[in-house]
Parts: C-alpha cells; sequence; structure tokens
C-alpha cells in the first residue's frame, strides 16, 4: 500500500530536521551513520560551509579547510554548479581553485571528469578564472572556447565517472579522521 502524501511530508520534515541538527551541531558520528549518500553528500556540504569565508574582493576563501575536506567540498560545489546551472558558475564563485578542483576529482576517482576539467582550466588565463572579463565570457559562451567548456558541462552534469555522492561517500569513509576534524 502506498504511502500517503500526509505521510511522505511527515517523513521528508523529520529527515529535513535530522540534517540541520547534524548540521547545527557538526555531529560527525550521525553524519556518518546517515543511510543516504545523497543527504550524505549535502549535509556534509552544509558543515563544510561552515569553514568558508567570504573575502572582500568576492572570492570564496576555503583554506580553512582541511585537504580531504578541500576535495570533498570542491567535488559538492563542481556538482552544485553543473546540476543547477553551469561550469562557469562555479568559477564565479571559486575563480583560483580550478587547478585544485582537478586534483579534487582525481582523488575522489572521476578522472574522466578531472580531464575534462582541466581542458577547461587550461583555457584560463594563468589557470585563474577571469570574473567580470566579458571578452573572455564570450569565447567560453560562444567563441573559441566554448566546445571544451561545453564538453567539460557536459562530462560533469552527466556523471560520466559515476555518481558525485557516491565517490564523495567512499572517499569521505576512507578519510573519515581528516574529514570530521575542525
Amino acid at each position: 500500500m502506498p504511502i500517503s502524501k500526509k505521510e511522505m511530508q511527515r517523513r521528508w520534515a523529520e529527515k529535513e530536521a535530522q540534517m540541520q541538527n547534524i548540521i547545527k551541531n557538526r555531529d560527525w558520528k550521525a553524519l556518518f551513520a546517515m543511510d543516504e549518500n545523497d543527504d550524505f553528500s549535502w549535509t556534509l556540504e552544509q558543515i563544510l560551509w561552515s569553514f568558508v569565508t567570504n573575502r572582500v574582493d568576492g572570492h570564496f576563501d576555503i583554506s580553512n579547510l582541511n585537504h580531504a575536506q578541500k576535495v570533498l567540498f570542491l567535488v559538492l560545489e563542481l556538482e552544485n554548479a553543473t546540476q543547477a546551472d553551469a561550469l562557469p558558475s562555479f568559477f564565479e564563485d571559486f575563480a583560483i581553485y580550478g587547478r585544485e578542483a582537478v586534483q579534487a576529482l582525481e582523488e575522489v576517482g572521476a578522472s574522466q571528469c578531472a580531464v575534462a576539467l582541466n581542458a577547461v582550466v587550461d583555457t584560463l588565463p594563468n589557470g585563474i578564472y577571469p570574473k567580470g572579463d566579458k571578452e573572455f565570457w564570450d569565447s567560453i559562451m560562444s567563441g573559441k572556447n566554448s566546445d571544451i567548456w561545453d564538453k567539460a558541462d557536459s562530462v560533469l552534469a552527466d556523471y560520466t565517472d559515476g555518481w558525485f555522492s557516491d565517490l564523495c561517500r567512499t572517499y569521505a569513509e576512507a578519510h573519515r579522521d581528516m574529514v570530521q576534524a575542525g
């Protein structure tokens, strides 16, 4: 017998409250006890955001994250950008982290995504996204670099190497001591 809409809403509200409690308390034990990898990844990402600061120049500073946390954070932010919008939106917020994001994809086992993203980073002046540069923006939207960016966006959005939530969960479990530091 299928569950009612009211029961589904009740279960969702309960799950959402549990995730918010884990985030608020940075309850690593409860985080790692979560059953669903999508919920785990979303909750972990929210905890990691609590370590990130917004610099005066508008870029985010992730230097308060340790290596394992940076890896997971960058992969999860890439996923958000490519699933919700497009790859340039990742670089709007994380302009200086292109090479680190490539390495992060490699570390979680997303090697095809890493190759595609590396090609994108190779189009960036000195590997850094030139925020506010209309000429560069035009080159990725319809100019000489658009094919490279489109391909990378597609490779990432299509989960070519597997679901990022699954890859991130596996990586987090293997590096649990580092992930829950802080």
